[in-house]
C-alpha cells in the first residue's frame, strides 16, 4: 500500500515539476495568499530556532573535534609503544624488501619509518612494501 502511495505521488510531482501546465499550476499554488502565510511562518519559526541550533552544532562539533584528538591520541600511543618493541628489527632499512621480520604478522618498521611512508603516501595501510603500480602486490593467504 505505501508504495502504491509513494508512487503516485511521484506521479503527481513530476507532472507538476515536468510539464507546462503543471508548472503554471504550481506558480498559482505559490502564490496563493494561504501558501505565503505558512511559508512565512515557516520562516518565522525558524529564524526563532537557529541561534539555538547554532549553539548546539557547536558543541557537537567540539564535542567530536575532542573525542578525534583523544582518538589520535591513543593511536599513536599504541602506534609509537608498538614500534618501540620492534624497532631493532628493521632499523634503518626502509627499502620495503620481502626479507622484513615480523611476529605474528604485525609490521616491524619503527613508528618513525612508518609516518614518513604514510605521509609520502607510498605504503598501504598496515602493508610493509612499496606501493608501484607496475609490479602489483602479491595476494596473501588470509
Amino acid at each position: 500500500m505505501m508504495k502504491k502511495v509513494t508512487f503516485l505521488v511521484g506521479i503527481g510531482v513530476g507532472y507538476l515539476i515536468g510539464s507546462k501546465e503543471g508548472r503554471e499550476k504550481l506558480m498559482q499554488l505559490w502564490n496563493d495568499p494561504k501558501v505565503q502565510d505558512t511559508v512565512q511562518q515557516g520562516t518565522d519559526w525558524a529564524k526563532e530556532k537557529a541561534p539555538g541550533l547554532q549553539e548546539k552544532a557547536q558543541d557537537a562539533v567540539g564535542s567530536a573535534k575532542e573525542s578525534a584528538k583523544d582518538a589520535m591520541g591513543q593511536a599513536k600511543e599504541s602506534v609509537s609503544s608498538s614500534g618501540s618493541s620492534n624497532s631493532g628489527s628493521s632499523g634503518s632499512s626502509n627499502s620495503g624488501s620481502s626479507g622484513s621480520s615480523t611476529s605474528g604478522g604485525a609490521s616491524a618498521r619503527p613508528a618513525s619509518a612508518t609516518a614518513a611512508a604514510g605521509a609520502a603516501g607510498t605504503q598501504t595501510s598496515g602493508g610493509d612494501r612499496p606501493m608501484d603500480p607496475a609490479h602489483p602486490q602479491p595476494e596473501t593467504g588470509r
